[in-house]
């Protein structure tokens, strides 16, 4: 499976960082550059990768979908229809609150909603790599883990991308901006 690109290690390493400095009042001077890109984002009618959040979402949750129909296929038979469409309800849930969770903290500039959100998406397509193989042995569908594979590892290459970066970096410029402005 995909492990997480040494760009968005690098992301959440300095959001970190800026989390940290926040902390610690040591970010208290935001550097002049960081002033010039969010002024410069701020301009725009809307800021470059104002979309892959939206992306994300979709992505995530398709992922979420596949998870949630490859246990329906699993369990129909042997557990019955109800809990099979429990589990079902059940994926799509635990999966739209962990984006939700992680969404909301990545829009508020901090590292955790990346962390959360790059765990997820790699969670996703791990399950469907697993399903695949399910799949193989005749134990399953093929439709739920190529769902999940697909949209993990969608989300996964979303947030290593150029867009993301961008826009997770004007987040993150903003908070320490908006933080430095709250202090005396």
């Amino acid at each position: 499976m995909p492990s997480s690109g040494p760009g968005l290690n690098a992301l959440i390493a300095q959001c970190r960082r800026l989390e940290a400095a926040l902390r610690e009042d040591a970010a208290a001077d935001a550097s002049a550059a960081m002033h010039r890109f969010v002024a410069e984002m701020d301009a725009r009618a809307a800021p470059p990768g104002l979309w892959s959040p939206l992306a994300l979402a979709v992505l995530t949750m398709a992922g979420g979908l596949g998870v949630g129909i490859g246990l329906l296929s699993l369990l129909l038979r042997p557990a019955g229809p109800a809990l099979a469409a429990f589990a079902l309800v059940l994926a799509c849930a635990v999966t739209a609150l962990a984006l939700a969770i992680g969404v909301v903290a990545f829009m508020g500039g901090h590292s955790l909603g990346l962390v959360l959100l790059k765990r997820v998406a790699l969670t996703l397509a791990e399950a469907g790599a697993l399903g695949l193989i399910a799949w193989s042995q005749g134990d399953m569908r093929a439709v739920g883990p190529v769902v999940a594979l697909l949209g993990g590892a969608g989300a996964w290459l979303l947030m290593n991308s150029n867009a993301f970066y961008v826009f997770a970096g004007y987040r993150m410029a903003l908070r320490v901006m908006q933080a430095r402005a709250r202090r005396p």
